[in-house]
Parts: C-alpha cells; structure tokens; sequence
C-alpha cells in the first residue's frame, strides 16, 4: 500500500496470493491443489471482469481513496501459467510442494485484505459466493471451463511447461462473458 496526494492506495486486494490460497484451503470442501489453482483463476478473472473495471473519477489526477468506496483493480498479483490442465500460479504450486499453505478462516482472511472496511465485507462476499459455486463443480470439470478461455488457449504450448497468460487477455475475455 503507497500514499499518493495523501490517499491510501493499494493495486491489489490481496499482498500475497498464498493467503488466498490459504482461504481456499480453508473454504472449499475438496481443497485439492487442482482446484485451488482453478479457483484462484476464477476468482481473479470475474474480479478483474467486475469490481476490477469499474472506472473511477480522476479529476484530481491522483490514484483513488479505498476508505471512499473504491475497490483495487486487481485481486492479486496475476502470474497465471498455461499448463496442461489449464491456468496455474507456480508460485502457490509452489508453497503446495513445500507443504507452506496456511489455512487461514474468514477472519485471519479479512486481515489480508488492503481495502476499507465496507469493501472487505463486499469482497469477501464476492469470494465466498464464487467458491460456494466452485465447491459444486469436480476438478476435470474446471479445467475443462478453464480450457475453453480464450487467453489459455492463446497461451499454451504442449512442448512448453511455463507459457505466460496475458492477464488483460483474461479481463478481456471475462468482461465479454459477463456482457453476453
């Protein structure tokens, strides 16, 4: 989080996308590292779709106050990999490897968030009712939705393990699903 012309700013709403991770543990019902990894690309994709793209008043020119409703343009740090069974975040497959996801409940997760009062409420909401959909779906049921995005498609090459997916590519497709 920076000051900048005396506001409080953040660009994402999680610092570190591993205690969402740690949320996910936590929330799902089947937290497999599969489905943690489809969900954060979920989670990620119709944030930036929704609270991400809304356009704030710059008339001052400076970057907007998150104690006066305004939400950041990211929910993470977006590094989605194209792999095999669709977008990964190596970094969380990572801390999975090394047994370093921490579950964290809704109120350690709350602590996470870099927004004002209001919107951490209006965010967590957000997440828990993604995932409540999410907890309905199997793992080869995700990668399979995930596989007809447009950006992973872009993106993945069988003999190429860590293909970057462009993050505006994936606002871009999520902001046409939302708009048909």
């Amino acid at each position: 989080m920076t000051k900048t012309a005396g506001k409080k700013t953040a660009k994402f709403v999680f610092d570190n996308v591993i205690d969402l991770a740690g949320y996910l543990e936590y929330r799902l019902d089947n937290p497999t590292p599969l489905k943690i990894q489809k969900t954060l690309y979920f989670l990620w994709a119709f944030y930036s779709a929704t609270y991400g793209n809304i356009q704030y008043s710059t008339d001052d020119q400076s970057e907007f106050d998150l104690q006066d409703g305004a939400y950041p343009p990211e929910l993470f740090e977006p590094d989605f990999e194209a792999w095999r069974y669709g977008p990964v975040i190596n970094k969380v497959y990572a801390a999975y490897k090394g047994d370093k996801i921490k579950k964290l409940n809704s109120n350690e997760i709350q602590d996470k968030i870099s927004t004002g009062e209001s919107e951490k409420r209006e965010v967590l909401l957000f997440i828990n009712n993604l995932v409540d959909q999410i907890n309905e779906i199997n793992d080869f049921g995700l990668v399979q939705r995930s596989h007809k995005d447009k950006a992973w498609k872009d993106a993945y090459n069988e003999n190429e393990q860590h293909c970057k997916i462009d993050s505006n590519q994936i606002k871009h497709d999520y902001i046409n699903y939302i708009g048909e």
